[in-house]
């Protein structure tokens, strides 16, 4: 256990992350075929979820300024997100469009504003969202911002009023999301930015049910009974994905398992965490591959669908698709790493070279 009772390492998670990714992967993979994996879309809650619990915890700590908070969520987020953007303008503008490389340089250096509104990753009607995970990241740094300003300024008010305001008034709005979205890089942010908020609105809670749980002394038989629960949690989020109906009350249902198995993995309640500590680091490397499996799927599926224009041959391809999947995850997450690394390993040095010639101005 960590600092207050906090579990130091929740492998249960990185392992469902990992897990839950497949379903929104074959979920894209499956789009036009409603009957197979259409309830995959709701692992995406997992994963928000998760991070919404995280991210509680760390503001509850009140390290940070808002100022300083905002930055670390931002280059929290950035690398990935400008990874996974690079990687899906090879793919499409390469593979796909048959453009030169000298079209693509002059795309990124055209005005920056365009690229980013307009052009992003070609997200938009005509080239039918190319790289839809992408406005994932826009939406959760958005919505962590505010949420940061709320906790910051106004914590009482948003608790008390806001919060449960937005979840009663948001659900109600849930199962409307083909009228709500927009099909393109601002109009996706904006939905998804109210869709990671209510999500993270419900983290809210279910960090509070963590704090509680750990307050509470489990015996064995305690401790047995929570995970079992949480696997039944999983399970049944597992069946309710794979047989999902057009329904709000469906996805609500995904959401309240998750919320469960998510609190008591988070609380270290788990019996399951204790049995998994021993391969670590498997499960960390499978969490964090996992971002990477979502940011590169959707161009890896597009390529497979201009391969193959045939439904029938499309599917028939299923196994490669998750093989050339796989191979893009793992190159695009030690590209993204190994960037963080030498950045972090270059800032010091940078800093230090800036100020240097800063005192020699001022002298």
């Amino acid at each position: 256990m960590g600092s207050k009772g906090r579990p130091a390492y929740v492998p249960t998670v990185d392992l469902g992350k990992f897990v839950y990714c497949w379903f929104i992967v074959y979920f894209h993979f499956y789009l036009k075929d409603p009957a197979r994996f259409s309830g995959g879309k709701y692992a995406v809650e997992f994963f928000v979820l998760a991070a919404g619990v995280f991210f509680f915890q760390k503001l509850d700590k009140k390290a940070d300024s808002p100022a300083k908070a905002i930055l670390r969520r931002f280059f929290r987020f950035f690398p990935w997100a400008l990874t996974g953007y690079v990687f899906a303008l090879l793919v499409i503008r390469l593979a796909i469009d048959h453009a030169s490389l000298r079209q693509v340089v002059k795309l990124l250096s055209g005005d920056v504003w365009e690229i980013l509104l307009v052009k992003m990753n070609g997200m938009n009607n005509g080239q039918g969202l190319l790289n839809s995970p992408a406005w994932t990241l826009s939406s959760m740094l958005l919505a962590e911002t505010l949420l940061i300003l709320c906790f910051s300024f106004c914590r009482k008010a948003f608790v008390g009023v806001l919060l449960p305001a937005s979840l009663i008034l948001g659900f109600g709005y849930w199962g409307v999301t083909d009228r709500l979205g927009v099909s393109n890089w601002l109009g996706l942010v904006t939905f998804g930015t109210f869709r990671v908020w209510l999500i993270y609105c419900c983290a809210y809670y279910c960090f509070q049910l963590c704090v509680r749980l750990r307050r509470v002394p489990f015996n064995r038989r305690g401790a047995l009974a929570l995970t079992g629960l949480e696997i039944l949690c999983h399970l049944t989020a597992v069946l309710v994905m794979l047989h999902e109906k057009p329904s709000r009350y469906w996805q609500w249902c995904a959401l309240l398992f998750f919320f469960t198995a998510a609190a008591i993995e988070m609380s270290g309640r788990s019996l399951l965490d204790a049995a998994l500590q021993k391969c670590a680091r498997l499960t960390r490397f499978l969490g964090a591959v996992s971002m990477s499996v979502y940011l590169v799927h959707w161009p890896v599926i597009r390529y497979f669908q201009y391969l193959y224009p045939d439904a029938d041959a499309f599917y028939a391809h299923v196994g490669a698709a998750t093989l050339a999947i796989s191979l893009c995850a793992l190159g695009h997450y030690f590209v993204t790493t190994g960037l963080i690394r030498l950045w972090r390993a270059a800032a010091p040095k940078l800093a230090a070279v800036f100020i240097r010639s800063k005192n020699t101005c001022g002298a």
